[in-house]
Order: C-alpha cells, then sequence, then structure tokens
C-alpha cells in the first residue's frame, strides 16, 4: 500500500535519520572498510578502471587517505556511505589537484594570508540502497561543519555532469572548464563559497538549516569570488534559472520551440514540457577536445546537443555524420543505465542538455502523468538505434 500520508512518511524519514550515524574513522580497520565500500561502488557497480585500485585486497586508496577525514555514515554497524574531507594550505594538495582545481588563482582572494586554507570534497557514495535516505546530506553537513571549523572559505569538488543539479542545490557553483580524467570521464570543478549564507538561502540548500545557526562571518571571500567568477558569468545555473526562462534559452539555442527537435517530448503540453526540463535539465558548456561519453562507461544522463559539433573517436569513417542540434546522443541514463558504447568528442565548442536520471526518479514520484509519457517515448524510439556519431 502506498502511504499518502506526508506527516507519516516525514516521521518515517526523520526516524531513519535518527538511526544514521556519522563519525570520522580513526583506526586501520574503519579506514580500510571505508576503502573497501569505495571499492564495491566504483569497481564493482559503476565498473570504473581506476589507477590506484588494490584488486587483491579488494580496496580503492590514494595518497590524499593519509591526511584526510574520513567520515563515515553507519545504520548500526553497517557502513552506508562515505565522503573524504581534505583541508590545508595550497602547498599541503598535489600539483596535479591544486591544478585542476585552479587553488592559485583562489590563492589571489586572499593575498595577505599564506596560510589559507581550502577544502577539497571527494570520494562521496552513498551503498545503493540508501541514496533515496537523508545519508548524502548528512555527509555534506559534516563535510561543511569541518570547512568552517578548520577556517575553509572555499570547499572545491568534482562532479559529472549527470550530478550537476544536485550539487548546485546545494550550494556549488561552477566556475572552471571542465576536464577529462581518466578512469573517472568528464568532470566538472565545482566550489562551495563556505560563507555565502545569502546563496544558499537563495538556493534553498539543505545546508542552510546550519549555516543560519552561526555567528558573524566574513564575506570577503564571498565578494571576492562574485565578482571574479559569477558577475559576467554565461553558465545557467540550474537553481537560479527559472521555467520561462530556460525554456526560452532553449528555443533560442535551438532557434525553435524545444518540441519540434528533441524528439522524447513528443505529446507533452508545453507546461508539462516546461517543468520536466527544468526539473531533470541542466545545460552544460564542453570545449573543443572534451571526451563526453566513453566507450564502456555507464550512463546516469540522457544527453541532448544544443549547439556545436561532435564526433566519434569509436568509429571512423571517411564520410563523419555529426548530431544535430536536439538530437540525443550517447547511451540511455535517464529511465535505465545502459553503458556508452563510443567515445563522442566535443569537435568544437559545444553545449549540452543532460536530463539527469537521479534527478527523473524523483521527477516521476511527482509528477507521474510527465513522466510516465517520457517513458514511453523512450520505448518507442529504442525500436530504432539511438543516434550514433559516424
Amino acid at each position: 500500500m502506498i502511504n499518502n500520508n506526508p506527516q507519516t512518511t516525514s516521521c518515517i524519514a526523520e526516524t531513519l535519520e535518527n538511526s544514521i550515524t556519522i563519525g570520522t574513522a580513526t583506526t586501520l580497520a574503519e579506514k580500510r572498510e571505508i576503502y573497501h565500500l569505495r571499492y564495491q561502488i566504483y569497481v564493482e557497480e559503476m565498473s570504473k578502471h581506476l589507477e590506484e585500485v588494490d584488486y587483491g585486497n579488494q580496496i580503492l586508496y590514494d595518497e590524499m587517505d593519509e591526511w584526510a577525514y574520513l567520515v563515515y555514515a553507519k545504520i548500526g554497524s553497517e557502513l552506508i556511505g562515505t565522503i573524504r574531507i581534505n583541508i590545508g594550505t595550497l602547498a599541503d594538495f598535489p600539483r596535479e589537484v591544486a591544478e585542476f582545481l585552479s587553488l592559485d588563482t583562489f590563492q589571489n582572494s586572499n593575498a595577505k594570508n599564506d596560510n589559507y586554507n581550502y577544502a577539497y570534497a571527494s570520494k562521496l557514495m552513498v551503498a545503493a540502497a540508501h541514496r533515496s535516505s537523508p545519508v548524502l546530506y548528512l555527509l555534506i553537513a559534516r563535510g561543511y561543519e569541518l570547512f568552517y571549523h578548520n577556517q575553509a572559505q572555499f570547499a572545491f569538488c568534482l562532479c559529472h555532469p549527470h550530478l550537476l543539479r544536485l550539487y548546485e542545490q546545494i550550494g556549488f557553483h561552477r566556475y572552471e572548464k571542465n576536464f577529462f580524467y581518466p578512469g573517472h570521464g568528464l568532470l566538472v570543478p565545482i566550489v562551495l563559497v563556505v560563507n555565502d549564507l545569502q546563496y544558499l538561502r537563495m538556493v534553498r540548500s539543505p545546508l542552510f538549516r546550519i549555516a543560519r545557526k552561526r555567528e558573524a562571518v566574513n564575506t570577503h571571500a564571498v565578494e571576492w569570488f562574485h565578482a571574479k567568477f559569477t558577475k559576467h558569468s554565461h553558465i545557467i545555473n540550474s537553481q537560479l534559472v527559472t521555467e520561462e526562462e530556460l525554456c526560452s534559452i532553449l528555443c533560442t539555442r535551438l532557434d525553435c520551440p524545444p518540441t519540434e527537435v528533441i524528439t522524447i517530448l513528443r505529446d507533452l503540453s508545453v507546461p508539462e514540457v516546461k517543468k520536466f526540463l527544468h526539473r531533470c535539465g541542466v545545460l552544460v558548456q564542453c570545449a573543443a577536445g572534451d571526451i563526453i561519453t566513453t566507450q564502456g562507461d555507464i550512463s546516469y544522463a540522457y544527453n541532448i546537443l544544443i549547439s556545436g559539433r561532435l564526433e566519434s573517436l569509436t568509429f571512423q569513417r571517411p564520410v563523419k555524420k555529426y548530431a544535430l542540434p536536439g538530437q540525443h546522443f550517447g547511451a540511455n541514463g535517464l529511465t535505465e543505465h545502459n553503458k556508452h558504447t563510443e567515445d563522442i568528442i566535443a569537435i568544437d565548442s559545444v553545449e549540452i542538455l543532460v536530463l539527469s536520471g537521479m534527478a527523473f526518479q524523483k521527477f516521476f514520484h511527482s509528477h507521474p502523468d510527465i513522466a510516465h509519457k517520457i517513458v514511453q517515448n523512450i520505448i518507442r524510439l529504442t525500436k530504432n538505434k539511438p543516434l550514433s556519431i559516424k
């Protein structure tokens, strides 16, 4: 029987949240348990091939674990989630990490303080059975507490495009170009401006309920960040753009209404289209040379080309065909998790609409009628071969 009583649902969520223990690993046994959970999720579940994997011991570990807060979530003795938090000065981070996070640029925000602390959150994961629970929020909330207790003005992270909506809702900003990292695919650098309470309130971040309890905070870094990165940015923040604005942007980019060229929108009314795209989509800019999909990787999104040109590195033929604006490319990760069959690269500057499978799961519960139409359209399309970039 489906429970339609919001009070009961809230009580169940609260009871579950109260049963979850958040702590920091201190013993070798606790740390190895975390390393093994990483292995189970990254290697066994997601089929990732990473250099730092110890296949013999079934653990995933690297040198940054030596000086990190290894935060865990447990129910009883069962490990159900973890996040790694590194906090230190620029000199503490490996040069490779400092470069892909552009930490040198942020050093300029506080030139008078040589001991400026940065936070870097990584290896965030939740066991499959608990991904609709409060675990993810609780881990990030503990991370936020560590950020401000250690006087870190900026907390950095890397995420895949299909997770951008989630992180932007938490309060992170995109600020730098994407890059391809072997074993992980296309990654987007993002940053949380720790003392930007106004922004956390604006995007309705779950962190705001913690942030609002803090005493007066230093906003110098906040003002510097917005002047440097957001004041003249062309990034379309998924949490700040309205339904109307997003639809208008897509109409302009595609030079026609989205319904005319995006086939999964068939039979949807204009209000339904606006709601679906706004709740599930995020516009992502890619530079020439970005590898957007990788053969063998599991897809967690439905990618639609909005502008620019793509090329397959997997199927090389004398005559190449390119996806047209409004067309889908890669594997369907919206309604199921299929593996990509091609390495697809951006030939020039490309903009894609990423429809997140994670967001679609929530959308299905809140708007089942619209979601059902999307599912039916995808089923119809699968009778023909998905677009291949050849």
